[in-house]
């Protein structure tokens, strides 16, 4: 008795692929897109800068300050109010665009009492 030959199909290697492919467990992610804080601090404290130097040099040196030290005194002070105020809006876009939780729902099951 000879056994019957079987001939390789064309869709063979499509067959063992999607074996491959069913004890593959595939996941969903959901990507949360959030602002980069130090980036906006960082924006804040350029601000600071950029205004702080404008301010000391069109301003005439008075008594007992030099446009240097009135550039570093308003740098410093501009500087915490720009950095805060850069945090506060990025904590704002943060709960803008952030998604919130969803509340689970408890099934009831009634009793048969």
């Amino acid at each position: 008795m000879s056994e019957p030959t079987q001939d390789p199909t064309p869709d063979a290697p499509e067959r063992e692929a999607e074996q491959e492919r069913e004890g593959t467990a595939f996941v969903q992610v959901t990507r949360r897109r959030a602002p980069r804080f130090r980036a906006f601090a960082l924006t804040g404290l350029v601000i600071a800068f950029v205004v702080s130097g404008a301010v000391a040099i069109t301003t005439p040196p008075s008594d007992g300050y030099s446009q240097q030290a009135l550039f570093g005194y308003l740098f410093c002070s501009l500087g915490l109010v720009f950095v805060l105020l850069g945090a506060l809006i990025a904590v704002l876009a943060d709960r803008r665009t952030g998604t919130r939780a969803q509340p689970r729902r408890r099934s009831r099951k009634r009793s048969g009492v």
